[in-house]
């Protein structure tokens, strides 16, 4: 998968502060493609001789099971890259058999993106400073059809997600609580004080599973679990929240190891390849996230774009998962990746 010319077609499509929008990092460098690098470190070590004559990319989540390890990540006013948005990438998702989180910042609300839903999907929260909303969304996301809550707990203080309020989207439609608000960043009421007893009560109330998203290190993962958490996602926000944050591709083993089998792991930030998937399921990861390219897809050529984006990305995993000599994502183990050659993690 070359993404390359689908993100120079989005870039070429957008306005310049919906490309600003979504590129945008902690640091203003726009340098989003760290992450992406830091997958390169890892190198795969194949099996031989395993007689493989199929190859099953299915995982489990959640009590689904979906085609590919592959999910697409909560990104913000999708409506922003393409008139259709959620709408569009929902379909996408449905058609590819993979897992979809909506986004606490979507540009259509959640009841019409659950009537148009065609495979199970999770629904991001941010906790509003006015709990009554946080309670309100909670509710119509379950009343919709989502079958998990994804936390995002990476909100630290004022600091909380520069980008997203240093470049304006226009047009944009941001839906938290019942309560729609024009701009990107206007009225943000999020809660950025979070502790593991807020997550305790999001638990306890929620009436769905709920992950931790935004962990970068193995006593933040441990945490979260102790405070009822149904698995974490290790995630650094797309780079957006802090200037030279550790890429995910360097922390995602010592997390698994410490969170020791105890609930699924997944990761997102920079997955670029099937190699990259593939990198981090040896790891330890349960799937992979994907955020940015699903935008540049939704900008280049809306629902098909998508859809051709995601079968390729899938047919790539399943190449890979083949050539390490592996029958399945079950058969993927830590000994088939190491750090690249001559290099430190």
């Amino acid at each position: 998968m070359d993404f390359a010319p689908l993100r120079a077609a989005a870039e070429a499509t957008l306005p310049a502060d919906a490309w600003s929008f979504y590129q945008g990092t902690a640091d203003g460098r726009f340098d989003a493609e760290r992450d992406a690098r830091a997958w390169d470190r890892w190198d795969l070590v194949p099996r031989v001789m395993t007689g493989l004559t199929a190859i099953d990319t299915t995982v489990e989540l959640g009590g689904h099971r979906f085609a590919s390890p592959i999910m697409l990540a909560a990104s913000a006013s999708q409506g922003g890259a393409h008139p259709d948005g959620e709408l569009a990438t929902a379909a996408a998702a449905g058609a590819a058999g993979m897992l979809m989180s909506y986004s606490n910042n979507a540009t259509v609300d959640v009841e019409r993106f659950g009537a148009a839903a065609t495979s199970p999907w999770w629904a991001q929260i941010y906790l509003q400073h006015d709990r009554s909303a946080t309670t309100d969304y909670v509710a119509r996301c379950a009343a919709a059809g989502a079958s998990a809550l994804v936390l995002t707990v990476d909100v630290p203080g004022i600091l909380a997600d520069a980008a997203f309020r240093r470049v304006p989207l226009t047009g944009a439609v941001a839906v938290r609580g019942n309560v729609p608000l024009t701009g990107a960043g206007a009225g943000f009421a999020a809660d950025t004080s979070i502790t593991p007893d807020d997550l305790a009560e999001l638990v306890a109330s929620a009436g769905l599973p709920v992950w931790a998203k935004g962990v970068l290190t193995p006593d933040d993962a441990l945490r979260a679990l102790d405070a009822g958490a149904a698995g974490v996602i290790v995630s650094n926000h797309g780079r957006r929240q802090l200037a030279g944050v550790v890429p995910v591709a360097a922390v995602l083993r010592e997390i698994v190891e410490a969170v020791d089998r105890r609930a699924p792991v997944i990761v997102d930030g920079g997955i670029r390849s099937g190699a990259d998937v593939v990198r981090a399921l040896a790891l330890g990861a349960a799937a992979v996230g994907i955020g940015r390219p699903v935008l540049w897809a939704l900008a280049a050529g809306g629902r098909e774009a998508l859809e051709t984006m995601l079968a390729t990305l899938a047919e790539e995993t399943a190449v890979t998962i083949a050539g390490l000599g592996a029958a399945s994502v079950a058969d993927i183990t830590p000994r088939m990746v190491r750090p690249a050659w001559g290099e430190d993690r």
